[in-house]
């Protein structure tokens, strides 16, 4: 297993993509520690995770992302049962679309509060456990919506604006890391379906270019654990994947 043993936090470790990373991750052989804003929705991902990996190691904790004391209170939990985290992967984000003017003050703060800030101090607060292990990264689940030349129909110019603070965060850390064999890597998927893991057909389904659909999760993952599994000399700063099929890119 080539994951074998690795200690991964995911946060947003919610039944959609977090949930995904969570179990693909187990059946590689990875100790798991999944946050999500509720205990019961990160001990809905361990269930899925203890059917199929009954062995697996996963720990659950309740953190909101968009609350500093939340993020405290889970860096303290985590540092109770290990001395080291081998992999870092912020995935929670508080997804918004619509335009500026019809979202609401306070979903654009709680967007801004929990892709971006919350990002920062989850970084931060596992930082020294991070520096504990031999294989060390961080991970950020970006999007095509942060970059400048890309135009997302659906995405919230504010959810857009939180995901460019995040990637920006993440080269600033980048390059304050250089030469401490910390790699730090931001993946920026398009638009992406969220078929199950557990589903072998659907997941391991091949997408044609010609057909008018997303990406599937299993591509973004495939990316990730690529990314990974490189030598430690090799970092894949950034994994930017787009859709090959121009008419669905933005939609």
């Amino acid at each position: 297993m080539t994951f074998k043993n690795k200690k991964i936090i995911i946060t947003g470790a919610s039944p959609d993509f977090g949930q995904t990373l969570a179990i693909l991750f187990a059946q590689l052989g990875a100790e798991l520690f999944l946050s999500a804003r509720s205990m019961a929705k990160a001990n809905t991902s361990a269930k899925q995770i203890k059917k199929l990996v009954p062995n697996a190691k996963v720990h659950t904790f309740k953190a909101d992302v968009s609350k500093p004391k939340d993020i405290v209170n889970f860096a303290t939990e985590v540092t109770k049962i290990t001395s080291n985290i081998d992999i870092l992967i912020n995935n929670a984000s508080f997804w918004l679309e619509g335009k500026i003017e019809d979202v609401s003050d306070e979903d654009i703060m709680e967007t801004i509060n929990s892709t971006a800030s919350g990002s920062i101090l989850i970084t931060k607060h596992f930082l020294p456990l991070i520096k504990e292990s031999s294989s060390p990264d961080i991970v950020f689940i970006n999007s095509l919506a942060s970059l400048e030349n890309f135009f997302s129909i659906g995405a919230s110019e504010a959810f857009s604006a939180a995901k460019a603070a995040q990637s920006t965060f993440a080269d600033r850390l980048r390059q304050r890391l250089k030469g401490s064999g910390i790699r730090v890597i931001s993946i920026y998927p398009p638009n992406f379906d969220n078929p199950s893991p557990l589903n072998e057909e659907e997941w391991k389904e091949k997408r044609s270019h010609t057909e008018l659909r997303y990406l599937s999760a299993r591509n973004i993952f495939e990316c990730l654990e690529f990314a990974l599994l490189q030598d430690r000399i090799c970092s894949l700063d950034k994994i930017i994947l787009s859709n090959n099929n121009a008419l669905a890119a933005n939609s």
